[in-house]
């Protein structure tokens, strides 16, 4: 006998298999789509009407829809998507859809009958798909058997995770080889990209990823086989779709809450959180309980189950705390309590184990152990506090005590004296010293407010905290601004409920250099403009110095001049043709751009005019010389 297409024992064998699987899987889901979530999104989904498009209205109306918030007046909305513009298929498609969420009956015009049997040809999966589904809502005829074959053809030109994504929706669609499509659920998510061991995506984003989810689960569910996908990959989509649960289009919104809509209500895969009920829970004097919640991905309820925290560490120390702790139920059964009433876990960070086991077992749900992260806080004091001034080669100045939150009297330094403080800081609770994140001591000058601020430093074993100020050593950092400052203690740390601001004492320094003219937030000022100087040229020779130099230069110019008139110049054998003449007085006019470049031109301009003259005067060269050469 036959279950649902698969044999009893097949059935009873995969359940076996998909137990084993959630009980070793390394990915876990912390946490969920909670009520704050899912007003959020109804917020961003109300936030586009009125509607400017039909596709915009769709999603919108969609997400409403699957988060039961559906617009009471749906009358406007019909109104307004009978008169939005839809002319493509995927307009048509989303269209129809919406009005179908809303009770509104929209007729197909001749145009748009034209474009959906446009779309049915097209190589384009997601045009297939919205032309498809739109003639099935407008009850129009249409060939599924025509429409099968032009998805193959499609995939052929484009098998893209969200073209793959559209085909699956589209093979449920058409009821149609449906063992053949579903082949192809384990190749679209081999090209997902796997982040930290903890996210899968698509490269196409959060869109992409969602539509791949619904789309592949939707297929499953027509081929009654459970789509291709191993426990962790499922955790680690709904780590990503939860990641991207903020996400600020109404497109991609709401296609992400169809997916995880999805991913808590199916027949193969349920990928169970185990969260805080609250984010940012601890442990304190006042809280003994930290509230731990289990349930689906969207924050609904997996059934009757018994939780038991498997071990707590300590994460600074590794130290155990726990083991094999059960939880107690509230009123809420997806809520459960660890009570920490009886459990000694100093303050600190911690990571909890913990197994969730359904009194009845159950073979979709997978991810069943996971962790929670928490700290456990504590309120401090101050103790053993010791203040005092004393000369600046003294070790150990002498001190007096000060009770915290009390103010010390007024001390006096110079520059030959240091300032000196010793403290604990401990948790109120168990008197035991400890180390915290931040701490400071603070000087502000009261009648400036001008402050500076040093690190106070505890040491590693008696863990007691030591400020020393060399007043003298450190009289440029106050810029030398003598008179009372107010001395603060600065406490803070993660673990800590009550981060400490204590005023000290009030001390007042002396300094014996004239204090800066700037003031305290100066630093923050404009700095004034820097203007780049070049480098002053050297100082030139006097006029008699060139003139001569000048003249010796051009001497030998002239008395060659005046010895051709002595001897006579023979000119006869002179080439009188175009190339001799271009370079001669290319010649003459590059020994006078010389001349200009000494005087007036830059080298920039120069060059520019060398180029203009060098290259016919180099030509006409050239060929003189070639000339000259044939003669002989």
């Amino acid at each position: 006998m036959k279950v649902s297409g698969i044999h009893a024992f097949e059935w009873q064998r995969l359940a076996g298999l998909l137990m084993l699987c959630s009980l070793v899987s390394s990915a876990t889901v912390s946490t969920y789509l909670s009520a704050d979530d899912k007003s959020q999104l109804i917020t961003l989904f109300s936030s586009a009407a009125p509607y400017k498009d039909v596709i915009t209205a769709y999603w919108s109306l969609r997400g409403l829809a699957t988060l039961n918030s559906l617009p009471k007046d749906s009358s406007s909305v019909c109104q307004s998507l009978k008169s939005l513009p839809a002319e493509s298929a995927e307009a048509i498609f989303c269209a129809n859809e919406a009005a179908e969420l809303v009770n509104c009956k929209l007729t197909a015009t001749a145009v748009q009958t034209e474009a959906l049997n446009a779309a049915l040809t097209s190589k384009k999966v997601g045009s297939l798909y919205h032309a498809f589904l739109a003639m099935q809502r407008l009850k129009l005829k249409v060939d599924a058997t025509q429409v099968n074959a032009a998805l193959d053809e499609a995939l052929k030109a484009d098998d893209a995770p969200t073209s793959l994504g559209y085909s699956f929706l589209l093979a449920k669609a058409l009821n149609m080889d449906l063992d053949k499509r579903h082949s192809l659920i384990e190749d679209v998510y081999a090209q997902a990209d796997v982040v930290d061991g903890k996210y899968m995506q698509f490269e196409g984003g959060i869109y992409t990823t969602s539509l791949v989810v619904e789309g592949s689960y939707a297929l499953a569910a027509a081929a009654k086989k459970a789509p291709t996908l191993k426990p962790d990959q499922v955790m680690q989509l709904a780590n990503y779709l939860l990641s991207r649960r903020h996400v600020s289009k109404v497109r991609s919104a709401s296609q992400m809450l169809a997916a995880l809509t999805t991913l808590s209500s199916n027949k193969f895969f349920v990928p169970v959180a185990i969260s805080l009920d609250k984010p940012g829970s601890t442990v304190g004097a006042k809280n003994k309980k930290i509230a731990v919640r289990v349930g689906t991905v969207n924050g609904e309820s997996i059934g009757k189950v018994t939780l038991t925290a498997d071990s707590g560490r300590h994460v600074a120390d590794d130290a155990i705390v726990l083991s094999k702790e059960p939880l107690q139920v509230t009123s809420d059964p997806s809520v459960f309590e660890l009570d920490f009433t009886t459990i000694k876990a100093p303050f600190g960070f911690y990571e909890v184990q913990i197994t969730a086991t359904p009194a009845k077992p159950d073979a979709k749900l997978v991810g069943l152990k996971g962790s929670i992260k928490f700290k456990v806080v504590t309120e401090i004091t101050i103790d053993s506090v010791q203040l005092g001034v004393g000369e600046k080669d003294v070790i150990a100045p002498q001190t007096t005590k000060v009770v915290y939150p009390n103010k010390a009297k007024k001390l006096d330094a110079d520059v030959h004296q240091k300032l000196y403080m010793s403290f604990y800081i401990k948790s109120a609770a168990t008197s035991v010293a400890m180390k915290a994140h931040q701490v400071f001591v603070r000087m502000t000058h009261k009648v400036t407010g001008q402050e500076i601020a040093y690190v106070s430093t505890p040491d590693d074993g008696t863990k007691q905290y030591k400020f020393e100020l060399n007043v003298g050593a450190k009289e440029k950092e106050f810029g030398s601004l003598s008179g009372v400052y107010e001395m603060a203690l600065l406490v803070g740390d993660a673990i800590i409920q009550n981060p400490i601001e204590w005023t000290v004492a009030e001390v007042e320094l002396s300094f014996t250099g004239q204090p800066s003219e700037e003031s305290a937030d100066s630093q923050y000022k404009p700095k004034p403009t820097i203007e780049h100087m070049f480098r002053e040229p050297e100082k030139r020779p006097a006029a008699i110095v060139s003139n001569v130099f000048t003249i010796l230069c051009i001497a030998p110019f002239v008395i060659m001049l005046l010895m051709w008139l002595k001897l006579g110049i023979n000119v006869s054998n002179f080439p009188m043709s175009l190339s001799a003449l271009g370079f001669h007085i290319g010649l003459t006019a590059i020994f006078f751009l010389y001349y200009l470049y000494w005087t007036q031109l830059n080298m920039f301009q120069t060059i520019q005019y060398l180029a203009m003259i060098g290259i016919p005067t180099f030509l006409c060269g050239n060929q003189l010389l070639s000339s000259i050469a044939s003669k002989k």
